[in-house]
């Protein structure tokens, strides 16, 4: 009997193990590489003052390397992203790099009142329904896709950004022609 109940507690344990390392893998950011072409969109930035761009329309930056992050203002990663984003923006825009942030909260209303209060100097744009399509239905944010000089998507990154992966990939596609 009091094998039984020890192999019941080991199977038990192993279970719940398996669990945890299960919500563990899930949790961690996924990258993938596929290159593709990038959908084209044209959206209406939502922080003109502080940005200076107007409307953001992809195929305009073509021979720059574009960085789109999916967010939200509820987000938390998303959140602590910002920061990163937007010291990385200020010190990389001069060598051709361009961030837009495409915000996928239900209203528009407080995303303009966020991103004037968290001062965002990168453009910032609200995603329709066909950008959001075009880039894979975005079910989880924050997600981040990172466009060559050519237009193509050469890596996407799925979760929480961190600075040396940011830094590290744009520097390769900064080398490249």
């Amino acid at each position: 009997m009091i094998k039984t109940v020890k192999s019941y507690k080991i199977k038990i344990s192993g279970l719940m193990f398996l669990l945890l390392v299960f919500t563990f893998i899930i949790n961690i950011p996924r990258a993938e590489a596929t290159v593709r072409k990038a959908p084209n969109f044209n959206l209406k930035v939502l922080n003109p003052v502080l940005s200076g761009y107007t409307n953001f329309q992809l195929r305009n930056f073509k021979g720059h390397v574009v960085i789109i992050n999916f967010w939200a203002t509820w987000c938390p990663p998303c959140r602590h992203e910002i920061p990163m984003l937007k010291n990385f923006y200020k010190s990389e825009r001069a060598k051709g790099v361009i961030v837009v942030g495409i915000n996928v909260n239900d209203t528009i209303g407080g995303v303009r009142s966020f991103v004037k209060q968290y001062n965002i100097i990168y453009p910032v744009v609200y995603a329709s329904s066909g950008v959001i399509s075009n880039y894979g239905g975005i079910n989880e944010i924050p997600q981040t896709f990172f466009i060559s000089k050519s237009g193509r998507i050469m890596f996407h990154w799925v979760g929480e950004m961190s600075k040396g992966a940011l830094y590290g990939i744009t520097g390769k596609l900064l080398k490249m022609n």
